[in-house]
């Protein structure tokens, strides 16, 4: 191969006979620098075997064409230059070049572009996708609605010192080949199927030395019924403007009026087009966009307040796995303004993670971030519109469907049914939910809740806290010197509390010596302290054998954990169930039931709750009791399976999750608007009100935490003095 000249289209004809199809065309008129790389990169990046044919348009700087005749003997390519006996612009340069290819497809290259590795093989195989397909775009940093990491938003380079090489690489890695179509083919880069021209013929020279070309051919050809596609796996530098001059504004204004004269649905079509966000092209730009820039991610901290439970605890833990993780990736967690300091710093101290204080959800402007995380499930419609304002798309985390289930734990049918109709729409419309097991994403799926375009992962959750307290201290109305069997966990009747009442009744008959605690807040609505009190009356003799404590801080949990004897874990109902492990933790046996997550979580040889049978599940107390031995391989079986539920792990199945959301298309379900009202008329009458006393009370019990004094006097949240102060009235939530 070598470089050959060619002062007409004839001799380009003759010269590109032989040569396979498509050719690589790129029209030059001065811009030397620009074009050397344009063509350097092609010939570094392009099959030999591949033409290339410059179009010298006559421009006055002849330093290009000097230079690559110094250099012909060097080619392997079969390199053909075409001058043209006069300027015709850049129109007139292509319509020279589609009639010196024959019957070949072309590919214009602007000479301001560098391609990158495989870009021509690819754009070949966009190309032979399907039959109707006209023209093949690629994305790049300068080109509209193909421009990245930014969509719609030109750029000048390629951002974060990211050479072509590795952004190609790192675009064509992720892409879906999904090919998705576009209503105009993207000039700085485009192949052009030899049919697209046969039917419809060049460019028009109406449109003078360029601009708005491609558009008039591209509706030429969407007008008879050909598609204009993207392969969405090549990306190319595009410097822009490079061979243009001054009056190139004017030219491109006037332009446009041709194109929008001509085709009056253009305008309003292309503009609807490039900011949808649910498109296929959309997707493809999204997928594509990260592997150029970091993505902007926030995490909903909005929980974090003058209590510590679970849900306090889980998105913790996520925020630090997260952050962990992806050492690399900035998270930005959403405080409300009364989250206690100490805790926000805590959560902050970690480089790669900072706080943004939301005074208002209500008044928090709009796509601020590409995805908001809430690792918790969402209390309100007003908590849901949010989250899907401020973010492109949103992860939500689905813990269990127990509430669901269970009208026995709401004030009223009403209430009931707004947080079914609640879930079912944040199911429905969120881009992904991270579950805590199986078993709670079979549940949803059997309950017909888990459908549409939502990403549903199961990330767990961990086992290994590292937000614990490392004091312990003994709850002060626990006076019993018997061995300790205890009950942990808010007092709902899934619980199956009583249960362990009728298991120590056995247990006392047999006069086995020990001491039941039952440890939890007792809730509002579904609680089983009205069976317990009135089991205890029926059976008075078990009275001096329990302790009923209400909510426990960390420090009094970890004492009361450490120094029972046994866990009983009679839970009818669990999302994942963490009570045996973390007990394990601290050396204490548990005897669980099986039921929903338990049997998907816990080890299989240990021993469990076997449907609920007193008397055996007396024996089963009475031998773990009276044998270390097996109380001691419960621990360690617990431990071990334990070990495979880290949130190290959890971490690592979330962060899948961000990836596979990113880079789906955004759930087009965005019902929420239209049926707030519906929802809103569901509430119960005194739902805002509620809401406002609980923020009341919020405030005031956070600002009294961050007050020295009060610290000191009261002593830290969790303190057993706090404990006794959430009693008083005005100071006390719903459980």
């Amino acid at each position: 191969m070598a470089l050959h000249q060619a002062g007409t289209v004839d001799e380009a004809k003759t010269l590109l006979i032989h040569s396979p199809s498509p050719v690589v065309v790129v029209p030059v008129y001065n811009a030397p620098e620009e074009t050397a790389l344009c063509i350097e990169s092609i010939l570094n990046h392009t099959q030999q075997s591949v033409s290339l044919l410059i179009i010298d348009d006559y421009g006055p700087d002849r330093t290009f064409f000097t230079d690559l005749e110094k250099q012909a003997a060097q080619f392997a390519h079969n390199i053909v230059v075409l001058r043209l006996e006069k300027n015709q612009g850049f129109i007139g340069a292509c319509n020279a070049a589609f009639d010196a290819t024959l019957d070949k497809d072309v590919i214009l290259v602007n000479s301001d572009v560098i391609v990158g590795p495989t870009w021509y093989e690819r754009m070949c195989a966009a190309a032979n996708s399907a039959t109707d397909i006209a023209t093949v775009s690629v994305f790049t940093n300068n080109g509209t609605i193909l421009s990245l990491p930014h969509r719609n938003m030109p750029w000048p380079n390629i951002p974060n010192g990211i050479d072509i090489v590795e952004a190609s690489r790192r675009v064509a890695s992720v892409a879906e080949l999904s090919r998705p179509s576009i209503p105009t083919a993207i000039g700085h880069c485009f192949l052009i199927k030899r049919r697209a021209l046969n039917l419809v013929g060049g460019f028009d020279p109406i449109f003078g030395t360029g601009y708005g070309e491609e558009v008039d051919f591209s509706q030429r050809l969407i007008q008879i019924g050909l598609r204009h596609i993207v392969a969405d796996d090549v990306f190319v530098f595009h410097k822009g403007s490079s061979s243009f001059t001054s009056n190139a504004r004017l030219q491109q204004l006037a332009n446009d009026e041709i194109v929008y004269q001509r085709y009056p649905t253009y305008r309003g079509g292309v503009s609807r087009f490039a900011s949808d966000p649910y498109s296929p092209l959309a997707a493809a730009i999204n997928r594509a966009s990260f592997q150029l820039r970091q993505p902007t991610i926030a995490i909903d901290g909005h929980c974090f307040g003058w209590a510590w439970a679970g849900t306090q605890q889980l998105t913790f833990e996520v925020i630090r796995s997260l952050a962990e993780g992806r050492p690399e990736q900035k998270f930005v967690v959403l405080f409300s303004e009364h989250a206690p300091k100490h805790i926000v710093d805590e959560i902050i101290n970690v480089p790669n993670v900072s706080a943004e204080v939301i005074p208002n959800i209500m008044e928090d402007r709009q796509y601020r971030f590409d995805l908001v995380i809430r690792p918790h499930q969402v209390n309100s419609t007003e908590e849901l519109r949010w989250l899907k304002r401020i973010a492109g798309r949103c992860i939500i985390g689905q813990l269990d469907f127990i509430s669901y289930h269970n009208p026995t734990y709401f004030a009223s049918d009403h209430e009931w049914l707004s947080q079914r109709e609640l879930t079912r729409l944040t199911l429905a419309s969120v881009d992904g939910v991270a579950w805590i097991s199986n078993y709670s994403l079979e549940d949803g799926r059997r309950s017909g809740i888990v459908t549409g375009n939502a990403v549903h992962r199961v990330t767990f959750c961990g086992t290994n806290p590292s937000h614990r307290t490392s004091t312990s201290q003994r709850p002060s109305a626990l006076h019993s010197t018997s061995r300790l069997i205890t009950v942990l966990g808010v007092n709902y009747l899934h619980k199956n509390r009583i249960f362990t009442l009728r298991v120590l009744k056995e247990l006392i008959n047999q006069s086995f010596d020990c001491h039941l605690v039952l440890a939890g807040a007792t809730p509002k609505f579904g609680s089983a302290s009205k069976a317990e009190h009135e089991f205890l009356v029926a059976h008075p003799e078990l009275v001096d054998h329990v302790t009923i404590l209400d909510a426990l801080s960390e420090e009094e949990k970890q004492w009361l954990v450490s120094h029972s004897s046994l866990i009983l874990y009679p839970s009818l109902a669990e999302g994942f169930g963490l009570v045996p492990f973390e007990a394990a933790r601290l050396g204490t046996p548990t005897l669980s039931s099986r039921l929903t997550s338990l049997d998907e979580i816990l080890p299989l040889d240990i021993p469990t709750v076997v449907d609920f049978d007193v008397d055996r599940t007396a024996e089963q107390i009475v031998r773990i009791l009276s044998d270390s031995a097996v109380a001691n391989s419960i621990v360690e079986e617990l431990i071990k399976r334990g070990n495979l539920f880290t949130w190290q792990r959890a971490g690592r199945e979330f962060l899948t999750l961000i990836d596979e959301v990113l880079g789906s298309p955004k759930n087009r379900v965005d019902a929420i608007w239209a049926e707030a009202p519906v929802l809103a008329q569901i509430h119960t009458s005194d739902y805002r009100a509620r809401i406002e006393k609980l923020n009341r009370v919020s405030r005031r019990v956070s600002q009294a935490n961050n007050r020295k004094l009060v610290r000191i006097l009261v002593g830290p949240p969790g303190s057993r003095r706090r404990q006794i102060l959430k009693k008083f009235p005005g100071l006390s939530s719903r459980g």
